[in-house]
């Protein structure tokens, strides 16, 4: 027997068959049967993304305290609010794996091994390399996102939405240091 008109692939389901699907594994809380992705595969993709997050926060909030100067304050506001938009993203991200049933890994020895994101830092305050490392380390979250929305498809439409916004945040990032980094100086050191 067929199902009832209109009742292909994509079709919504109908208030009964939804009420019978939300009964099962109620312990799984948000994760319901209609969700589709790999939760393994995905909870560690999430917890790449949530250590390069983290490393590119540690990453701003150095840079930040890197660049001295009245004409370099706005570049250090700048950096200082990535670093927390950064940390309030790895916080959705961890947030998103808890409720997919998995523990996110803070760990610090293994963030960095997990991260995709470079750490770097500089002994004197070149605003240059600054403005380049940090667009370099959004521009990987910008593809690692890129990909991650791409396999992750229609199966777990929420986690794909959180994956989306975190993305257009990151390509503002990077099209903010992109136009900084086209106006700063490059750095003129003698040397030695």
């Amino acid at each position: 027997m067929t199902g009832p008109p209109g009742r292909g692939r994509g079709a919504p389901l109908h208030r009964r068959e939804a009420h019978d699907r939300a009964l099962l594994d109620l312990e799984d809380g948000a994760v319901t049967p209609s969700n589709q992705a790999e939760l393994v595969k995905l909870a560690e993709l999430m917890n790449v993304l949530l250590a390069g997050l983290v490393v590119s926060s540690l990453q701003f909030e150095q840079h930040a305290h890197l660049v001295r100067g009245a004409s370099a304050r706005p570049l250090a506001g700048f950096l200082q609010d990535c670093a927390a938009r950064d940390r309030a993203g790895a916080w959705s991200v961890a947030e998103r794996v808890h409720q997919l049933g998995f523990r996110s890994d803070y760990d610090p020895q293994h963030l960095t091994a997990r991260s995709h994101v470079p750490f770097r830092t500089f002994e004197e305050c070149d605003l240059l390399a600054v403005v380049t490392q940090n667009l370099v380390g959004v521009r990987v979250l910008v593809q690692t996102l890129q990909e991650a929305v791409r396999w992750l498809g229609d199966a777990d439409p929420t986690t794909r939405r959180l994956l989306e916004r975190l993305l257009e945040d990151k390509e503002w990032q990077a099209d903010t240091l992109s136009a900084e980094r086209t106006g700063v100086p490059r750095a003129t050191t003698a040397r030695p």
